[in-house]
């Protein structure tokens, strides 16, 4: 298996993937456009015969704070190490840019728990995720996901402020 940044050739595959696991909310359905914008965000896997396996992505909000995303692996790659070998790459990718702390929105924790991550029990305490991505969410008064962190969750934010978070999250609860 080899793990190496995603290239515009990916885009397809990327998006077929990501977008099998919207129809039940694990992930947000994504455009095509969307995905091949951001492509310089994601990593994949491939095998060693060149068959895609799976994909994730680093978001960079700034120095203080990078976020996992759309990390998903296909079913008949499941169990073979591909998920942890995307997210170490995804984490050492977060080092090399000194960021100070990862975080990720996620239905299955225990998987990252092993990595290093704990619960941010507060979503508030991530507000640029929030401002990025939740205020836009069909399920943000109702989010099932748990939020996580690896590092010093950040004191500082460049999309608004942490009250601001707390009010746009409390509105619906």
């Amino acid at each position: 298996m080899r793990v190496r940044k995603a290239r515009l050739q990916d885009a397809t595959d990327i998006y077929e993937l990501v977008n099998s696991l919207s129809h039940d909310g694990t992930l947000l359905r994504r455009v095509f456009a969307e995905i091949c914008e951001n492509v310089r965000d994601f990593t994949v896997a491939e095998s060693d015969a060149g068959a895609f396996l799976g994909c994730g992505a680093l978001h960079l909000y700034g120095p203080h704070l990078a976020e996992v995303r759309s990390i998903v692996v296909k079913p008949e790659a499941k169990g073979q190490g591909v998920g942890g070998r995307l997210l170490a790459a995804l984490l050492e990718e977060s080092e090399e840019h000194g960021i100070g702390c990862v975080c990720l929105f996620t239905r299955i924790p225990e998987f990252f728990f092993r990595h290093g991550f704990r619960e941010v029990t507060e979503r508030a305490a991530l507000p640029d995720k929030i401002y990025k991505d939740c205020q836009n969410c069909p399920r943000l008064f109702r989010c099932d996901e748990v939020a996580m962190a690896r590092g010093q969750v950040p004191r500082v934010s460049i999309l608004g402020t942490r009250a601001e978070a707390e009010q746009l999250v409390q509105i619906g609860a």
